[in-house]
């Protein structure tokens, strides 16, 4: 779809709809905050890796890394992807509406 038709169609909600769904939409944005928030809190650093430089096993022998796709970190990076693409949209909605 065209990005103008749908910006349109946002921009047409009635004045009833519009008045309690702005403080629903601000409520929403806030909650996918906190949660992408609380995401990138748990977890791990990057400079996790650095033993390797002293001769430790390499990460892609072990069963965690053959199994990094259903590790709890690759879970976490995922869902801190949708909860910031979702936050997106929701305040490009928010402010369509405010206009």
């Amino acid at each position: 779809m065209n990005l103008v038709y749908i910006t349109a169609a946002i921009a047409t909600i009635p004045n009833e709809i519009s008045r309690w769904l702005e403080p629903l939409l601000m409520f929403v944005m806030a909650l996918v905050g906190v949660a992408a928030i609380v995401c990138i809190l748990m977890q791990k650093g990057t400079n996790d890796n650095i033993g390797s430089l002293g001769g430790s096993e390499r990460e892609t022998d072990t069963y965690a890394g053959k199994n990094k796709s259903r590790s709890r970190e690759s879970i976490l990076k995922k869902l801190t992807i949708v909860f910031l693409v979702l936050l997106l949209v929701i305040s490009v909605v928010y402010f369509i509406i405010l206009q």
